[in-house]
């Protein structure tokens, strides 16, 4: 039950804060969310990984990271699809990586353009 709370908390703070980005396909992505179909507090922590690594709002990144407590540098580290191209990820969170990056982010943004704003902020 404490799990689910934490869930559903740190779900509407995502939520919350990807409606305001200035990211348009961030903003938009707030619908694609629930389909994602979070079951574990670990996954909605990675969730904002994700999209604090895929978006182009640095307001937005700068907020994830510190929702979840992990510098913007350790943060995408951990984000596969933010080091390599999604038929080399594997383990415990590339499923939900995949499923973030086509319901949110694939098919209205090219992987490059993702990389090129990490590279601007100097995280990859």
């Amino acid at each position: 039950m404490e799990n689910s709370t934490e869930l559903q908390r740190i779900s509407g703070l995502i939520v919350a804060a990807m409606h305001i980005s200035t990211d348009r396909v961030t903003a938009a992505g707030v619908a694609y969310v629930p389909s994602l179909k979070l079951e574990t507090f670990e996954q909605a922590v990675h969730l904002a990984r994700c999209i604090a690594a895929f978006t182009t709002d640095d307001a937005l990144a700068e907020d994830l990271a510190e929702l979840v407590g992990e510098s913007p540098k350790f943060l995408v580290g951990k984000v596969l699809l933010a080091n390599y191209a999604p038929e080399q990820c594997t383990g415990e969170n590339a499923d939900l990586e995949k499923r973030i990056w086509t319901s949110i982010y694939a098919g209205r943004r090219e992987r490059s353009r993702v990389l090129q704003t990490l590279a601007r902020r100097s995280l990859i």
